[in-house]
C-alpha cells in the first residue's frame, strides 16, 4: 500500500469497538487526511460530499509537499474560501471551529514565505 517506512502501523490506532482513530502520529494524520479519507469514504458518502473531501484533501496534499510554486499558492489562496463555502453547505455549524477556518490562512503564510507550524516548513520556489 505505502512504501516501507513511510506511514506507521496505522492499525494501531483504529479502536474497532468505539469506531474512533486516536493515539496516532502527527504524519499519520496526515497521511489520513490526504491519501486515505478520499478512498475511505467513497461510496458511504454522497457524490458532492465525496468530491469537497477530496478537493479538502487535494489542498493539503498541496501545501505540505517539500517545494511550492508562487503560482500553486496563489490558485491555493483562491481556493481555499470557496473550499470553505463547500464544507459549511455540507457540515453543521456545530463542526466549525478556529481549526477549519485556518486552511484561509496557511496558504498566504507559506507564500510570504514563513514557517507554517501546522504543516512543516514551506520551500518556495520561482515557477
Amino acid at each position: 500500500m505505502f512504501p516501507d517506512g513511510y506511514a506507521g502501523n496505522l492499525k494501531r490506532g483504529v479502536n474497532s469497538a468505539t469506531l474512533r482513530i486516536n493515539g496516532l502520529k502527527s504524519h499519520d494524520y496526515h497521511i489520513w487526511l490526504e491519501r486515505l479519507l478520499p478512498v475511505m469514504v467513497r461510496g458511504y458518502v454522497p457524490d458532492h460530499v465525496w468530491q469537497v473531501l477530496v478537493e479538502l484533501s487535494y489542498f493539503f496534499r498541496q501545501l505540505c509537499a517539500k517545494e511550492l510554486s508562487r503560482a500553486v499558492v496563489a490558485d491555493m489562496e483562491k481556493m481555499a474560501p470557496v473550499l470553505l463555502c463547500k464544507l459549511e453547505k455540507i457540515f453543521p455549524p456545530g463542526f466549525f471551529n478556529p481549526m477549519q477556518h485556518l486552511i484561509l490562512h496557511l496558504p498566504y503564510k507559506a507564500r510570504m514565505g514563513g514557517l507554517c507550524r501546522a504543516v512543516g516548513a514551506i520551500q518556495l520556489r520561482e515557477p
